[in-house]
């Protein structure tokens, strides 16, 4: 895990906190569970925020300061997932995201800010009870308006302001000058609550304070808030209840679908009023907007009937996720990413509500299988979620052909991280159901994938063939990319050379010239692919390690793996290895961490123990140590590891002198043709085409000047003695 700072930048100034963040700062120096208690409004979270500020600052914390905003998760049950999430951990499991939460922060010196949790008690306990007996190093920050109750937690409740802080706090979000009298007795009468004190400084222009000290006396923050709506036109009152369904920020053209109307001026006037909090996007530059918790429980009160707000939130964002699925394969593909990141909360509670409603249930499964399409899931290392949500789509779509389209999706999935356990169930269902061409995309698909990666079967290829045709009709430029992939992919394990070169030319020079990163990313992981199986190894380590730079300049989890699985096996032909032992130990840990099964997805398998013998027959008693420690490097340490070049020294001859001067391989084809095999059983033995098998033989006999199999065996029983 890669920990960086997610404390947002502040607009406004921190007034009159001093010696509340001062005593926060020295009781997260001395315990390991703070929790900021405090009515809605007293501003606990701008106070987290500005005490890890602080201490990041100072560096009190190695692995420095991580908040998690709780506001927008309404299901506990997704807990865990979501704060993997927000740390960046890959979580790609099927058991809930705990077990990955502690294997990422069990040796990290961290303080996790936990913002906005009283609406998940019970979840937020659970998790930090076990994160403290597990984390020894973990410091953690929990804000929310009634403590946890754990042992060990120190409780210290936010105040309201003094009357003269809120004055200056007024004076300063007014920004203009009033009768210090009325102020004061403002103040007073919010009882110092920020919140309330910036709501009444952005009345309405001209309004006299008299008037709003007459509407409101000794009041709570609730008060406070209908007073506001009472001041709101019809309009922002409507818009202020509409925007109430949004779990998380939101854009303009979402809140306009929501509202189902020209939002721009009441939302502007929202805003005036500090209903609405703007700020601007990272990712586009555009203006954002969110509403505080209790804005939007007060909020969700005005609406007459949410029915149609929520409904059309999914529609927006079904319509969001399919543009996304169908143009991310472009040059802006790290915009389509960075966008989706940004909308998810939103998203995946369209999904949620979607599934749960009676005729939205397909727009819901259709959202779910085009966001792991646009391989935003894959890429963000979230496809626990990703699973969660089609589980749940499993259970709400009972027809074909739309669950025809996602057994197979899901089967596919399951493939392509070597989880056939869980693949050929669903594959078996989806094959006794209807479906459309469109279906034949996903079905098709994941039946070439079985005949890949489990059967191992060259039948696969005509297959991909025929699914990249499918996929020029009926799919997006990056399903098709993805199916012609597969192909050259499969062309390049289980075909000769000749065919290899067919199928991945033309593929590697699209994906050098089309400017996707992503795609360029493959390309090169396929050129390398190629030149280990059917070229020269010591041309492997070049793409490879291009490959892997791009696919961490992207952010893609996914593809890492892959690349670290290549040069494995690139420095066991090099005969580099201890290198190859440390990058087998480390890729063991990434197989875990990612649920990539490379040992599920034979091809890739059989590749891999021919690397995993030569390096273990090579350093005998070493090579336990030396995979041991590439195990316990950390991800990142991993990937840096990965990326150093493989210097001459630690190259060694591949293998030993042999007999005629034949390699490795062509000796154990000889002693495989003494056994008796014919070309189609050493094909099998040694996962190559009974072609490219036929041929190695007859380069052998000619190489050794033998006129046939029976001059060839007879030659190899008499070396074997001899060695």
């Amino acid at each position: 895990m890669t920990v960086r700072g997610t404390l947002s930048a502040q607009t406004t100034t921190l007034i009159g906190r001093g010696a509340v963040l001062a005593e926060t700062e020295v009781l997260l120096r001395e315990t390991r569970l703070v929790t900021l208690t405090g009515a809605g409004g007293a501003g606990k979270s701008r106070l987290a925020v500005e005490a890890g500020r602080s201490l990041a600052a100072a560096e009190a914390f190695q692995h420095g300061v991580r908040r998690v905003r709780l506001g927008d998760l309404g299901d506990p049950a997704l807990l865990a997932r979501v704060v993997a999430a927000e740390l960046r951990i890959v979580d790609n499991a099927p058991d809930g995201g705990f077990g990955r939460l502690v294997e990422s922060l069990h040796d990290k010196h961290l303080l996790l800010v936990l913002d906005d949790c009283e609406h998940l008690l019970d979840a937020v306990r659970h998790l930090v009870h076990h994160l403290r007996r597990d984390c020894e190093g973990l410091t953690i920050l929990v804000t929310s308006r009634e403590p946890l109750g754990i042992y060990g937690e120190r409780v210290l409740r936010v105040p309201p302001l003094s009357v003269d802080d809120a004055v200056r706090l007024f004076e300063d979000r007014a920004g203009v000058v009033a009768e210090q009298a009325d102020v004061t007795a403002l103040c007073t009468a919010v009882d110092g609550l920020p919140l309330s004190v910036e709501l009444v400084a952005a009345r309405p222009a001209g309004t006299p304070l008299t008037e709003v000290l007459d509407g409101l006396g000794p009041v709570t923050l609730d008060q406070v808030l209908g007073w506001a709506a009472r001041r709101c036109t019809d309009e922002e009152r409507l818009v202020w209840a509409a925007l109430s369904v949004f779990p998380a920020d939101f854009d303009l053209a979402a809140a306009e679908a929501v509202a189902d109307a020209d939002v721009q001026q009441p939302l502007c006037a929202l805003v005036r009023r500090s209903i609405v909090v703007a700020t601007t996007s990272p990712v586009t530059g555009e203006t954002r907007y969110r509403l505080l918790s209790a804005v939007s429980q007060f909020g969700a009160r005005l609406l007459t009937d949410a029915d149609e707000p929520l409904r059309r939130h999914a529609l927006h964002y079904n319509e969001f996720v399919d543009e996304v699925a169908r143009s991310w394969f472009s040059p802006g593909e790290a915009l389509w990413m960075g966008r989706l990141w940004e909308e998810w909360p939103n998203v995946r509670a369209a999904i949620g509500h979607a599934l749960r409603t009676p005729g939205l249930a397909a727009v819901g499964a259709t959202m779910a299988m085009n966001g792991q399409r646009a391989r935003f899931t894959s890429f963000a290392g979230m496809l626990g979620q990703a699973w969660d949500l089609l589980a749940a789509a499993r259970e709400a779509i009972t027809e074909a052909p739309l669950r025809t389209s996602l057994l197979a999706h899901c089967a596919y999935m399951a493939q392509a991280r070597g989880d056939m356990a869980t693949a050929i169930p669903l594959m078996n269902e989806a094959r006794t159901l209807p479906r459309l061409p469109v279906t034949d995309v996903h079905l098709v698909l994941a039946e070439a994938t079985h005949l890949f990666f489990v059967e191992g079967s060259p039948d696969c290829v005509p297959l991909y063939a025929h699914v990249v045709e499918l996929c020029r009709r009926h799919a997006s430029p990056g399903d098709t990319y993805i199916t012609e992939l597969m192909h050259a992919m499969a062309t390049c394990f289980l075909l000769d050379a000749e065919a290899a070169d067919k199928a991945t030319t033309g593929l590697i020079r699209q994906a050098e010239s089309n400017g996707v990163n992503w795609s360029h990313a493959w390309g090169l992981w396929l050129r390398g692919l190629h030149e280990l199986l059917h070229g020269d190894p010591a041309e492997v380590h070049g793409p490879a390690l291009r490959a892997l730079r791009i696919q961490l300049t992207l952010g893609d989890t996914w593809g890492a793996p892959f690349s670290l699985w290549l040069l494995a096996c690139a420095c066991a032909e090099l005969g580099a290895f201890d290198r190859a032992a440390r990058l087998l130990g480390a890729l063991r840990s990434q197989e875990r961490i990612s649920r990539i099964s490379f040992g599920g997805m034979s091809p890739f398998q059989q590749v891999l123990e021919r690397a995993d013998r030569g390096t273990r027959r090579a350093l005998g008693d070493d090579y336990q140590v030396i995979t041991t420690l590439g195990a316990d490097l950390r991800p990142e340490q991993a990937v840096a590891f990965a990326l150093e070049p493989v210097p001459a020294s630690e190259r060694r001859p591949v293998v030993p002198a042999l007999p005629g001067g034949l390699s490795r391989q062509e000796f154990t084809i000889a002693g495989l043709v003494a056994e008796g095999c014919t070309s189609k059983q050493i094909a099998a033995r040694l996962f190559i085409s009974p072609r490219t098998a036929d041929r190695h033989v007859v380069n052998i006999s000619v190489k050794l000047g033998l006129p046939s199999r029976t001059a060839l065996a007879a030659w190899h029983r008499s070396a074997a003695t001899d060695r």
